[in-house]
């Protein structure tokens, strides 16, 4: 056995030393962008999901939301619910919104939009809106005929944005608009800023403080229809939502997966375009080594016979190929994984893709560098194979004379 691993050595280095160094480069090239393909994809698909989840949590739902689970909407005591949520070990902060949907009017714009009244002080704990002003201020506890518009609702001049078009086009900090609530009250309120957290749906909302939902809605004083929830990064979720599930009857707590079905639907469809895109790079990669090696093998028919004539044994020829088909692969990995590191993910950092969410930068770890090897190793493996099986499965007379 030492003996045929000897020469299957010896045949492999041979065949790659007089190989075709153009032969060669363009099959190592082609895996190597196979290669990069199956970093780059699960990469930027992975990053997508990563960013589209810490925007949602970030300024939409928070880790848990608390709802009421009775025919009372309202969460009824809401400062004391929310004193026993923060006592809570893992629980970050915890903060209450009450909302009504409204008509927003300014000139001959008008359009539709949810109102949240929050808590200034503690909405900043839970959400990072505070740090995503692009004009005018945040909220202060206690505003008054102030609204702060998300910049999809405002438009603020940009035609480019995404609901440009449904939005009031060109309202800015400082300008007035009109709301009219769900409740038909109508008032006037001065924008103090404008947020841009580039996820879509937070875009499109408008918030004024507490005392300002109350003097509309008198329902909601010490009232909230929902508490967003933030927990520490190691805390264990689930067991949050049962202990704040156990501090009375009558809610509903769920977590933001729950809440916000819509980027699961995203992650599930992000998994799915991953996993074709990865088979048609399969193919890719097994058609590419299939052809070199099959040609190869027409080639050398007649080697291969004389070679098999001589006594080196089948295994030890078929095992030089699998020899070579290695070698491709791993000089075409370690090519992609180089590539990868030192160009395209400082390349990508510097010039990062936006969506609907914000930028997003890619995301690999060691999984799924150890995944994509062992997928082109395999694939390289099969597909070498194949050919030389079949003309192992010749008459040596037949492979020498044709």
């Amino acid at each position: 056995m030492t003996k045929s691993f000897k020469v299957a050595g010896l045949l492999a280095y041979t065949s790659i030393r007089k190989g075709n160094p153009g032969v060669i480069l363009l099959t190592v090239l082609i895996l190597a962008l196979v290669s990069l393909n199956l970093l780059f994809i699960p990469g930027l698909l992975q990053g997508l999901v990563s960013g589209a989840n810490t925007q949602l949590k970030n300024t939409y739902s928070g880790d848990i939301v608390v709802q009421s689970n009775t025919a009372n909407p309202l969460l009824s005591d809401a400062p004391d619910l929310i004193n026993k949520i923060d006592a809570i070990n893992g629980v970050t902060a915890a903060a209450p919104r009450n909302s009504q949907g409204a008509e927003f009017i300014y000139g001959s714009e008008h359009t539709d939009a949810m109102v949240y009244g929050i808590a200034p002080e503690t909405d900043a704990d839970v959400f990072t809106i505070d740090k995503s002003i692009v004009e005018g201020s945040y909220l202060s506890p206690g505003d008054t005929d102030e609204i702060m518009l998300g910049i999809q609702l405002a438009g603020a001049d940009k035609p480019d944005l995404e609901l440009y078009a449904r939005s009031l086009l060109t309202v800015h900090a400082g300008d007035e608009i009109t709301v009219i609530y769900g409740n038909g009250v109508q008032k006037q309120y001065k924008v103090k800023g404008i947020f841009y957290t580039h996820f879509l749906q937070t875009d499109a909302e408008a918030f004024v403080s507490q005392t300002e939902m109350q003097s509309v809605y008198p329902a909601t004083a010490n009232s909230a229809d929902s508490i967003y929830v933030k927990v520490k990064d190691e805390a264990d979720i689930n067991s949050i939502i049962t202990q704040i599930g156990n501090i009375e009857s009558g809610l509903r707590v769920l977590s933001w997966q729950d809440y916000a079905g819509i980027v699961k639907s995203l992650t599930d469809s992000f998994n799915v375009i991953n996993v074709i895109l990865n088979i048609v790079n399969l193919l890719i990669a097994g058609i590419t080594v299939f052809i070199v090696t099959y040609i190869d093998v027409a080639n050398r028919r007649r080697q291969i016979g004389v070679q098999r004539a001589i006594g080196i044994t089948p295994w030890s020829i078929t095992f030089s190929y699998l020899i070579r088909a290695i070698f491709y692969a791993i000089t075409a990995i370690a090519l992609a994984i180089l590539l990868f590191l030192f160009v395209v993910s400082p390349l990508e950092a510097k010039y990062p893709f936006y969506f609907p969410f914000g930028a997003v930068y890619l995301v690999i770890g060691a999984p799924t560098i150890f995944r994509m090897t062992a997928i082109v190793l395999g694939i390289s493996l099969v597909a070498s194979f194949l050919p030389v099986r079949g003309m192992m499965r010749m008459k040596i007379m037949e492979a020498i004379w044709g």
